[in-house]
């Protein structure tokens, strides 16, 4: 099941709302061609690496190069003009305003400073700033393309309409799944080992309510459902709402909010949660991204899953990088559960494991039209309290700690159709294997389904 994959998706697409012309956009499309100066032999070819990376379209290997200039002792203002637009392009605002600054105070490149920290205020969602920019670039410049330029974006701010306040997914599919599950770590809920036939729709919204892009109050809302062809007893209806603030501190994001959710199985509460989340990415030099994660989840079982009451913890770590083009990420997280567990008669079973998990996933924009990412996993799960099993005479009570392991793929691809459409297909295959044979299950689920991206 995708519960809630993409609720956190449609937070993040905060766009400008602004739609300004290509010309617009001219001064950062091209750098500065560089020009010889006194400096050593290996910055020069540095920066000449870098402008022949951005001309070609890969500004990673750019951002490299001029930085390696800068290591070697170049430090000229056209040096840190194509640092500006590199970091532009990599969408490093907080870096592109910061190389543009410090152009700001020379009377030669204000104008195109001002212009571009415009751009830059623009795009980080600070419009009024922007404007104030742009202002400064008309005022101060005696190109007339540049006042023009400056000019077209002022009026255009102006009169342009408010960011996006809300932003949704709505997506409906179909497939098979071959092993229905209680839960959807069914590593906790058991399995059927039984396949069947699925439809499934998932609705994700997010509302900022206060402040803007910069730091503000963001309402978060997601519905999923799965009814089965014949097994109906697994039919999955689960929802989640919740309040968070949003900050962009610049280089540093930071989320931190509360949410609720609800599970249903077979028409019958399987749990409902209360928990804390909070985030924190931090962008790097080199393009790469280091990301922070806590959450705190409080459960409560519902009738004949009283087993699962009890709190839930999760610390979680991932680097985002670039290689050959494709963004990668690669991480861990460390599962903490305090559960009631179960107890029938003489029998216990423990539902409270600590699992270490590691990941990686990769990224492929354009493979023949479609969008690709592809996500890898291995967990060892290690249960606290040593299971009580009945094994009947002559062997009567055995004590036996769970131990598991859970290795996996899933695979996802999506294909613009007119806009605001989408067409997706999405496959995963998990092997679960336990000291306990009853715990040992593989699950393989295909879906392919339409889905459509809605802002206000």
């Amino acid at each position: 099941m995708r519960a809630f994959i993409r609720c956190r998706g449609t937070q993040k697409k905060k766009t400008s709302g602004f739609r300004l012309s290509l010309c617009t956009f001219v001064l950062l499309l091209s750098i500065v061609p560089w020009q010889p100066v006194r400096a050593g032999a290996d910055g020069s070819l540095a920066v000449e690496r870098g402008v022949a990376a951005f001309r070609a379209g890969d500004y990673q290997a750019a951002l490299q190069s001029f930085l390696d200039a800068q290591r070697a002792g170049l430090d000229t203002p056209s040096l840190r003009y194509n640092l500006g637009a590199t970091y532009y392009r990599l969408g490093r605002y907080a870096e592109a305003e910061r190389e543009f600054q410090t152009l700001a105070p020379d009377p030669n490149w204000a104008p195109l400073a001002h212009y571009n920290l415009g751009l830059t205020a623009q795009r980080a969602g600070r419009p009024q700033q922007a404007m104030e920019y742009f202002e400064q670039a008309q005022r101060t410049t005696t190109d007339p393309s540049l006042r023009t330029l400056a000019a077209t974006a002022f009026e255009r701010l102006r009169g342009a309409p408010p960011s996006p306040q809300a932003s949704a997914v709505i997506s409906l599919g179909g497939g098979y799944d071959s092993n229905a599950t209680l839960s959807p770590d069914a590593a906790t809920g058991g399995v059927s080992h039984q396949g069947d036939r699925f439809v499934e729709a998932l609705a994700a919204a997010t509302r900022l309510l206060a402040g803007n892009t910069e730091r503000g109050w963001v309402a978060h809302g997601s519905l999923v459902l799965r009814k089965y062809a014949d097994l109906h007893q697994f039919d999955v209806a689960g929802s989640r709402a919740g309040l968070s603030h949003e900050r962009d501190w610049g280089s540093v994001q930071t989320s931190a909010g509360a949410y609720f959710d609800t599970a249903y199985i077979g028409g019958d509460r399987l749990a409902q949660g209360t928990s804390l989340d909070a985030q924190a990415s931090s962008r790097l030099d080199a393009g790469s991204e280091l990301r922070g994660r806590y959450q705190f989840r409080h459960v409560a079982g519902g009738n004949g899953f009283e087993y699962l009451d009890g709190r839930q913890q999760r610390f979680s770590a991932d680097a985002g990088f670039t290689l050959a083009g494709a963004p990668l990420l690669a991480g861990y997280q460390l599962e903490l559960n305090h559960r009631r567990d179960l107890q029938q008669g003489s029998e216990f079973l423990s539902a409270s494991p600590t699992r270490h998990s590691l990941f990686a996933s990769v990224a492929l924009r354009n493979l023949a039209g479609w969008r690709t990412d592809a996500r890898g996993e291995y967990r060892v799960s290690r249960y606290g309290d040593p299971n009580l099993i009945d094994a009947g005479p002559p062997l009567g009570i055995v004590e036996v700690r769970r131990r598991d392991r859970r290795y996996g793929f899933a695979l996802r691809a999506d294909r613009r159709l007119a806009a605001p459409w989408r067409l997706f297909a999405d496959y995963s295959y998990y092997r679960n294997e336990s000291n306990l044979d009853t715990y040992d299950y593989s699950r393989q689920q295909l879906m392919a389904g339409i889905e459509v991206s809605l802002e206000k």
